[in-house]
């Protein structure tokens, strides 16, 4: 028997959304349900600071940003490289920022399926023909657990 795996690539905000447990958590959850999740190298470094921002702003303390990284850290990922180079064309082409071009760049080259709560990366990717995942498979009867 052989089990397939759907590769998954997943943005920080839905990272965020598992680790702060925001809104949105649920849906992340059960979109990756069986997927390996992939990310770009740079995950790390935007989940720090998407935090500090975080704790800049007042809307977590500093303990629960080091449990939110903590949290990070237990997810399994698949890190790919990013072609910086045609990121930043599409940063260019679409006056967006790097890290969401980075993301896009590796969801149109390895043809991946993106997950984001993020609306402007939302249009990117569609106008791109990235296939971003939004709707949650059904839950026949069993758990459904993602993560």
């Amino acid at each position: 028997m052989y089990i397939v795996l759907m590769n998954v690539l997943l943005d920080a905000s839905a990272i965020l959304a598992i680790i702060l447990n925001e809104p949105n958590r649920d849906i992340a959850v059960k979109l990756t349900k069986g997927a390996m999740i992939l990310a770009p190298e740079v995950i790390s470094f935007e989940i720090g600071n998407a935090l500090v921002n975080l704790y800049r702003k007042k809307k977590i303390a500093a303990d629960e940003l080091l449990e939110a990284y903590k949290n990070f850290t237990f997810i399994s990922l698949r890190i790919i490289k990013t072609d910086i180079a045609e990121a930043l064309k599409i940063a260019c082409r679409y006056n967006i920022y790097a890290y969401d071009a980075y993301y896009l760049e590796i969801a149109r080259r390895l043809n991946l399926p993106l997950i984001t709560f993020d609306g402007p990366m939302k249009k990117v990717g569609l106008d791109l023909k990235i296939n971003i995942l939004e709707d949650a498979p059904k839950n026949e009867g069993g758990r459904n657990e993602g993560f």
